[in-house]
């Protein structure tokens, strides 16, 4: 008797074995998962963070985007006007078209896949600190790195949104937040309030918020703590712009 309970109870603790292990994905399979289901898609993540993935997809997004905005034109379009509103003298101005005319502005898109792989590494770098040294994580640097290219995948959806507006407008002058009920002209204020309230830029936020929380294992909220400070920081940037 003894030795049926003691079997039926190895029998069920190899049942339920295989259910607590983290499903397996392929690279494709993540990539598609990360919108169609996020949750699942970092459980799977979790014993063995993808980088190549996730970072090739985002920088050859980032070359075609580049190359398109060099060849619209809407890029000296937006130089000139900035130079313009300081006044700046004819033969600067010239000069500057002559450049953006010529094929030297593909070289300045070759630099965007650059800036786009430092941002993730500096993303990671701020997840670490924040849910690792601040919040107590257990996780490894390439977790968070995997985080945020994954993130950085889903909000290549708001960058397909604001290209077709920028080509549609002529300028990368685009709000997407709160900015578009208010004019083109916002201050730096308004500028800050329109990238922290662009929803596409929320939602690549909070998958970043959910990949913290389900890799260390722990709530929603945790996630959106570690994610908190990168989010300000890149809302504060887009004060910077004209």
């Amino acid at each position: 008797m003894n030795e049926n309970i003691e079997s039926t109870k190895i029998g069920s603790g190899a049942l339920e074995g295989p259910s607590q292990e983290p499903p397996k994905q392929s690279a494709l399979g993540s990539l598609i998962g990360i919108f169609t289901n996020p949750r699942v898609t970092f459980q799977g993540l979790s014993a063995k963070p993808r980088l190549l993935a996730p970072i090739l997809v985002v920088v050859v997004f980032q070359l075609v985007f580049g190359i398109v905005l060099a060849q619209s034109g809407i890029m000296k379009n937006d130089a000139l006007a900035k130079l313009e509103a300081k006044n700046a003298p004819e033969q600067q101005i010239d000069a500057v078209s002559k450049v953006m005319d010529s094929p030297v502005r593909f070289v300045f898109v070759s630099f965007a896949p650059i800036v786009l792989v430092f941002s993730l590494l500096v993303t990671a770098a701020v997840l670490y600190f924040m849910a690792n040294l601040m919040l107590g994580g257990k996780l490894r640097y390439t977790h968070y790195l995997s985080i945020a290219a994954y993130g950085s995948v889903v909000g290549i959806v708001d960058q397909v949104t604001r290209m077709g507006l920028a080509l549609g407008r002529g300028t990368l002058l685009v709000h997407m937040g709160i900015g578009a009920f208010l004019g083109d002209e916002l201050n730096a204020v308004m500028r800050i309030l329109d990238t922290a309230t662009d929803p596409l830029l929320l939602w690549a936020v909070a998958i970043q918020a959910l990949g913290v929380a389900v890799m260390a294992k722990k709530n929603f909220g945790f996630g959106v703590i570690a994610v908190l400070p990168g989010f300000l920081l890149l809302v504060s940037l887009s004060a910077l712009q004209r």
